[in-house]
């Protein structure tokens, strides 16, 4: 689910409860440890809480995906299969995905037979290992995602089947670990980022009267899509001047 602009987001939810009529936004707590909730809308209706899918919504579908709160196992099946949305790093698998990867697996490529090599031979065996040891499957989703952040790529730009064939040219281990990220799993990470470092952030700007100025600049294009961008400026007393 990629991001949207205020605008559109309203539209979504009109949408949204056009199919669920009699329902409204859930009045329990929000805040949620499954990762589900990113990727759904929480709604109830008289104590029944509900599981709305927001890639249905996003696509106009005539029937929009729902489970209840309690059955949200159906609602990562339902993402799996329908949307092709995988568990983010980390987060629980659901089964539909666990059957889709052992199928996989089972004709999956090894460095070994990507690179011709007889790993019952000594010196090919040290080849491979030292081939599967240098790779770092976290470390280079982490490069991935500071590429799109600081070059302001979007998303989708993960997907690129060009840059894939790149990263697959440079080290058959990018594909054959999965290394690769969907729109959808570099938004949860940046998502993760923010959260992980928001605390730090609010602490050092507590602690910087005077020294911050923001402004904001708004634009619309032909299409008539606005833009809206925001610069802040800061003095430190290692580097001085500084801008983002």
């Amino acid at each position: 689910m990629s991001a949207t602009q205020p605008g559109q987001q309203q539209h979504l939810e009109d949408r949204l409860f056009h199919h669920f009529r009699g329902w409204a936004w859930s009045e329990r707590a929000r805040d949620t440890s499954s990762w589900l909730w990113d990727f759904g809308y929480d709604i109830q209706r008289h104590g029944l809480r509900k599981w709305a899918c927001k890639d249905c919504i996003l696509g106009n579908r005539p029937i929009i995906a729902s489970f209840t709160s309690s059955g949200l196992q159906n609602a990562a099946n339902h993402l799996w299969r329908e949307h092709k949305t995988p568990a983010p790093e980390g987060e629980k698998k659901s089964t539909a995905q666990l059957k889709s990867e052992c199928v996989l697996k089972s004709n999956q490529p090894t460095i070994a037979s990507v690179l011709k090599l007889d790993v019952n031979k000594p010196t090919e065996q040290n080849i491979a290992n030292s081939f599967i040891s240098r790779f770092d499957k976290q470390h280079f989703q982490r490069m991935l995602v500071e590429l799109i952040v600081s070059s302001n790529q979007s998303f989708s730009f993960a997907e690129n089947p060009i840059l894939r064939e790149i990263f697959g040219y440079l080290n058959p281990s990018v594909s054959i670990q999965h290394a690769n990220l969907s729109a959808t799993a570099v938004r949860y990470k940046i998502i993760q980022e923010y959260n992980r470092h928001k605390q730090k952030v609010i602490e050092v700007l507590r602690d910087s009267p005077g020294a911050l100025h923001i402004s904001f600049d708004g634009w619309t294009s032909r299409n008539k899509l606005a833009l809206y961008g925001i610069a802040c400026f800061s003095e430190t007393r290692r580097i001085g001047h500084a801008k983002s």
